[in-house]
Formats: C-alpha cells, structure tokens, sequence
C-alpha cells in the first residue's frame, strides 16, 4: 500500500512540475485543482441547464413560427371567403370574417396551449371592412416555456385586406346572360360555386408513420428524396404528405371562366351535379 500511494503522489509530482516549468512559477492550488478529472463534472454541471435551456427556447422559435404562419394563413382565407358576400353589410361581412377565422384555426388544428387566454386572446382592435375592402388585423401574446430575460410572453400580430366582390354576384351570369364557373389548373371539372369543398383545402398536421407513406406520396416540391420524420402535412382531397405547410403543393389556383369556354370538362359531381 505505501508503494501505491507513493506512485500516485508520484504522478502529482510530475504534473506539478510539468506546470511548473510551463508557467515558470508554482500554480496556485486553485489551478491545480481545476486540472484534475473531477473538475470536468462540475463544469458539465454549471453548463449543461444553459444548454438545454438554449435548445427549448430555439425549438419553441420553430414552435411559435409555425403558429404565426397558421394564424396568418387562417386570416387570408377568413379575407378572401368574407369579400365573395358583396351583398352583405359592411358590419356583417367583418362579423362573417372573424366567424370563419376562428373556423379555419381549428380546421388547420393550430394549437393554442401556447397563446395566451386561447381564443379569447386574440384582439381584433384595427379589424373593419367597408364598401371596397375586407381588413383583418388580429394581435395576440405566445407563452414562452420559461422566463427569457425577464419577458415570460412575446407580442405577435398578422393582418391582410382583400378588395370586395363587386361583379356578378348571384354567379348566374353576366351582362349578356353567360354563365361564369370556376377552374382549377389540375382538375378536369369546372364548378358552379366558388365555396364549393373542393375548391377549399383542408390542411390537416399529422405525425408521419408506415400508414401515411403507405396511403400517401411524398410532395415533389418539399420532399422529394428526403425522409421526413414527425409531423407532416396532408389534405382530405390530395394524395401527397408535404414537409412545409407554406409548400405550393397545399395552395390553390382558382380561375373564373365563362362556361363556354371550358371544353369537354364536366361539372363537379358536389356544386354543379344533379
């Protein structure tokens, strides 16, 4: 046992001097301890909460980016369904706007554990719609996980305005007695309504397994040869699972056509069958 121990001091002994010779002066104690293995735990200790608290805010970034995009997305479509009433009043199409708002939140699933006091927090202050317009301005505050620098929440906002319709707007026909319809680039029907279903998306997150990849394909624009894995995008009309929800893929393109001009396309079997 003495030989052991005085192999050990041994080994001291010679780092000791080893930074005795680099530093050309004894080390203080201090230093000399912070050298030994037992020092690396205690700085893994003091390091690893600011780590993993850097990893929780950033995740919670894509978090909160990914609500933002929701509402937003979720505002455009309330815009766009409400200017198509041209017949209604200025103070119903802005009422028929936010109806269909909190609507689209929960058809695109947006969660709101986040948002502070859920749907009651968002804040239509600037919101209005008169003869020509449709504005929609929404404000709202998203919890943060944990305190950041003092700040426990975080102000966001989205707006957008769409014209009101103010052709035809019965959808019977012109001036002249044609009847307009609607298209879309990929289907070969046309459509008597502009709301009709399948003329609207329906955006649905989902978390990605052998059953989705077995019933869906992946999106040519935002997958490709990827392989994506937790939460996906898919529609109740498409065949694809998309990786973005702000890919091309889960938009669409609606063209207003006059009925004689759409070839051999039939009607569309929901709005225009008998």
């Amino acid at each position: 046992m003495p030989w052991i121990t005085g192999k050990e001091n041994g080994k001291s002994s010679l780092r000791q001097k080893y930074i005795e010779k680099s530093y050309g002066c004894s080390p203080p104690k201090a230093l000399f301890h912070a050298l030994l293995s037992g020092s690396l735990t205690v700085e893994a200790a003091l390091v690893l909460p600011i780590f993993l608290f850097a990893m929780i805010m950033i995740l919670y970034l894509f978090r909160m980016m990914q609500v933002q995009y929701i509402v937003g997305n979720s505002l455009d479509q309330a815009a766009a369904e409400a200017s198509l009433f041209g017949s209604v009043s200025q103070k119903e199409a802005e009422n028929l706007a936010k109806a269909m708002f909190y609507k689209e939140l929960a058809v695109q699933k947006c969660s709101m554990s986040g948002i502070e006091l859920g749907v009651a927090g968002f804040s239509w202050k600037n919101a209005k719609a008169d003869s020509d317009f449709v504005d929609l301005s929404v404000s709202y505050r998203i919890r943060f996980p944990l305190s950041f620098f003092g700040r426990k929440s975080v102000s966001l906002s989205n707006a957008c305005r769409m014209h009101r319709w103010v052709g035809n707007r019965d959808g019977t026909g012109n001036q002249e007695g044609k009847e307009w319809v609607y298209l879309t680039p990929t289907e070969n029907v046309y459509h008597i309504r502009r709301d009709c279903s399948h003329l609207k998306l329906t955006i649905q997150s989902v978390t990605i397994n052998e059953t989705i990849r077995r019933k869906y394909n992946p999106c040519g624009h935002c997958v490709r040869k990827k392989k994506p894995e937790g939460i996906v995008y898919i529609t109740s009309e498409g065949d694809c699972y998309h990786m973005k929800i702000d890919c091309s893929g889960l938009k669409r393109t609606v063209y207003m056509v006059l009925k004689e001009k759409v070839g051999n396309k039939r009607a569309c079997s929901r709005c225009g069958g008998k």
